[in-house]
């Protein structure tokens, strides 16, 4: 993967059995501001040297995280409850990066999407 983040999150139960959601954001499709944030925490805790976490339990959330920035990767599952508050926090940051915006340019939409909001835009409100 080029430099971005992957955070999946498993381990609650359904009907259907356990329940599993992923996220994948290129660096291209997260705000700068956020993903300065989370490299510095990532580098504050030592993320990409942490050793993995001992087994979740049977009702923890545990989250798949995955973290690739200048040549360096990481993946890491990180069971909830956290085992410390800098964990917590990149767990915030890596789901506000996910979550809360996505970055829309011409190269992360496509030709096609983007002429179609061009073209909307162009039209004007309530078309």
């Amino acid at each position: 993967m080029t430099d971005g983040i992957v955070v999946g999150v498993s381990g609650w139960f359904t009907p259907h059995g356990v329940r599993y959601h992923e996220d994948i954001r290129s660096v291209a499709e997260i705000v700068p501001a956020d993903w300065s944030a989370l490299l510095a925490h990532a580098d504050e805790i030592g993320f990409f040297e942490r050793p993995e976490q001992g087994p979740a339990g049977p009702s923890d959330r545990i989250f798949h995280l995955a973290i690739t920035a200048g040549g360096r990767s990481r993946k890491l599952s990180i069971n909830d409850p956290f085992e410390t508050p800098g964990l917590a926090h990149l767990i915030r940051l890596t789901r506000r990066a996910v979550n809360d915006r996505k970055v829309l340019t011409q190269q992360t939409l496509g030709d096609e999407a983007f002429a179609a909001l061009l073209a909307a835009q162009v039209a004007g409100p309530g078309v």
